[in-house]
């Protein structure tokens, strides 16, 4: 990797930034992970450690002291919150600035990532088996149906067929849903290794989360229904108020005490004698539901408080065979079932059945509302060995632009041999998706791209590599002189610095810190990406585009990464907010109810 320093410009400033490929030249550590310069300004987005304890300890509605941290039982791993979706405001309480939506991002992924069988330390001994409860795979969250046409329950109110949390991951879709193939085409995407044999299919599951679940089933049976996913605490109540009363969420004493807390004149700021009653209300509510204090509650406990803050939620993962991965200690595993195909013809796989396989986490699209933000944020995380950048620009501490080039000759990268190329060749394709290959029998099977190809990482030729790059480093297109892209890029980098470490800083090996922010992207004035406002012919599609307007994930738009998020997800009018979500309206509006009898939680 090449680092070029140029002259010192005004941060952030467009003047005179033509100007600024100059001078000295050095080389950085060459290694098969993503590089953050240490030399980044970090003035204008950075963690410290007591922003990021407000991330590991939740402070309850009129609750002295605070929940947390919590740390699993097994693997030490602290539980992080999600962020305040319905009071989402900048560090000092105004308006969210560009780096307020990439931590919430960041916060998002480690609360997605977080596991909810808690315990008051770390064990002794930490270990990170395919088992544990991650938040996404728990009763948190539904996972879609492989048809996604039926929100499915998981974890503790999860069908007992569904053997240990597994996720069915979809295998066939019938328009841009996910599965083998890649979001916006058919391309199949496979990990580099010397044959084909021994490299891993690429997999994909959709799962939303609690308020999104309510919100379709009574939306979809509403007379006049809204248009918009939930973006206020008020309209989070009453979706979980609907969800307690009419059985599919707990109305236990301190699910009732939660929303107490956070919906009803308790959570009103007030003064003097109010105050003192709301105290004296809170602490009577406390005694009624058997908490004596706010350590006291559970993970699995706190759900209401968990659907409140973190409002309406997307997620679509990505995962490979374990046994692909250069050091699986530093993926999030999860034993999970998959598609099998018979490869016994080098250009036509056909599917025969499924079975369990140890997987690894490479990638995950969060994409979620918060305050005054309907069209909602919509974030890409990716692990550090999956694929190089291109050249990309960042402001270092100096205020001296620099750029970051390759090739990482040599890296050994899961998609990539290190060579950093300007288009991604494809050489394998899925025969669900919009316009299948002439080839393809089933629905299900995977094909050569031509007639004398065979499928695989690298087709024909074991030199000629797919080589997955990120070709839009950050989210934005690249240039020495766009004061945007700089500003957005050394935004980034600062802070998955700073969330890197701090994750680091509390458990050695958790596998969290190897996975980082790629971008996120939202509107500037919270509007709906809409067919009025399109240009169908740039991937900085709509007007109000802002933060990463490219944003890409190497694991999930691989071939199609000139075209941002909003190039797909945009609505036919700007008051129809549903339709930036592909899935919202293929979901049937019933949704699974808790159990009559309700699975007893772990202390």
């Amino acid at each position: 990797m090449t680092v070029k320093i140029t002259r010192l410009l005004p941060r952030f400033a467009a003047a005179g930034m033509a100007a600024a490929l100059a001078a000295t030249t050095f080389t950085t550590e060459t290694r098969a992970q993503t590089y953050f310069p240490s030399d980044v300004d970090t003035s204008k987005c950075s963690l410290s450690s007591s922003e990021f304890e407000t991330w590991i300890k939740l402070q309850l509605p009129g609750v002295p002291g605070k929940v947390g941290p919590v740390y699993d039982k097994t693997s030490g791993m602290a539980y992080i919150f999600p962020p305040d979706g319905p009071s989402f405001k900048s560090d000092n309480g105004g308006d969210p600035d560009d780096c307020d939506f990439y931590k919430w991002g960041a916060q998002m992924f480690l609360w997605l990532t977080s596991t909810i069988d808690d315990g008051s330390s770390i064990p002794a001994n930490p270990t990170f088996p395919d088992t544990l409860p991650y938040v996404f795979n728990s009763e948190f969250f539904y996972r879609l149906s492989s048809d996604h046409t039926q929100l499915l329950a998981q974890g503790a109110f999860g069908d007992a067929n569904s053997k240990n949390l597994a996720v069915s991951l979809r295998t066939a879709k019938s328009d841009e849903d996910e599965s083998i193939g890649q979001a916006g085409g058919s391309g199949v995407l496979l990990t580099q290794a010397p044959t084909p044999a021994q490299s891993s299919l690429t997999y994909y599951g959709v799962h939303v989360n609690r308020v999104y679940g309510y919100f379709t089933h009574i939306n979809k049976s509403a007379a006049t229904p809204e248009m918009d996913f939930p973006t206020t605490g008020t309209e989070v109540c009453s979706d979980v108020n609907y969800a307690m009363n009419n059985g599919y969420a707990e109305d236990t004493a301190v699910a009732k005490l939660l929303y107490g807390l956070y919906c009803t004149q308790l959570q009103a700021e007030a003064s003097g004698g109010a105050a003192m009653k709301q105290a004296k209300q809170v602490k009577k509510d406390m005694k009624s539901a058997g908490v004596k204090s706010a350590s006291a509650f559970t993970i699995p406990e706190l759900e209401p408080a968990v659907d409140y803050l973190s409002m309406s939620v997307e997620l679509k993962t990505s995962w490979v065979d374990a046994s692909s991965v250069a050091n699986k200690d530093d993926y999030i595993l999860q034993s999970l079932y998959v598609p099998t195909y018979d490869k016994s013809n080098p250009n036509h796989w056909l599917m025969t059945g499924s079975e369990q396989r140890e997987l690894a986490l490479v990638g995950m699209h969060i994409v979620g509302t918060v305050e005054g933000h309907p069209e909602m944020v919509w974030a890409t995380i990716e692990h550090e060995s999956n694929a190089p950048n291109s050249t990309y620009y960042y402001m270092d501490q100096n205020g001296t632009i620099k750029t970051v080039s390759g090739p990482q000759a040599g890296s050994s990268w899961l998609y990539s041999n290190g060579t950093v190329v300007d288009a991604i060749t494809l050489h394998a394709r899925g025969c669900d998706g919009y316009q299948p290959p002439t080839s393809c029998t089933n629905t299900t099977d995977i094909v050569s791209v031509g007639d004398n190809e065979v499928i695989g990482p690298n087709g024909n030729d074991p030199i000629e590599a797919s080589n997955v790059t990120r070709l839009h480093p950050w989210g934005n297109k690249q240039s020495s002189t766009d004061s945007f892209a700089v500003s957005q890029n050394t935004q980034i980098i600062s802070l998955n610095r700073d969330v890197i470490s701090n994750v680091k800083g509390m458990l050695a090996g958790d596998p969290r810190q190897h996975y980082f922010v790629s971008g996120a992207v939202w509107t500037s004035n919270g509007s709906i990406p809409h067919l009025g406002k399109k240009n169908p012919d740039s991937g900085d599609d709509y007007e109000y585009n802002t933060g990463s307007k490219l944003l890409a994930n190497t694991t999930m738009e691989t071939f199609h990464q000139d075209f941002g998020c909003f190039a797909c997800h945009y609505s036919d009018s700007a008051t129809d907010g549903l339709g930036v979500s592909h899935i919202y309206s293929g979901i049937s509006k019933d949704i699974p109810k808790i159990p009559t009898t309700t699975p007893k939680k772990k202390k």
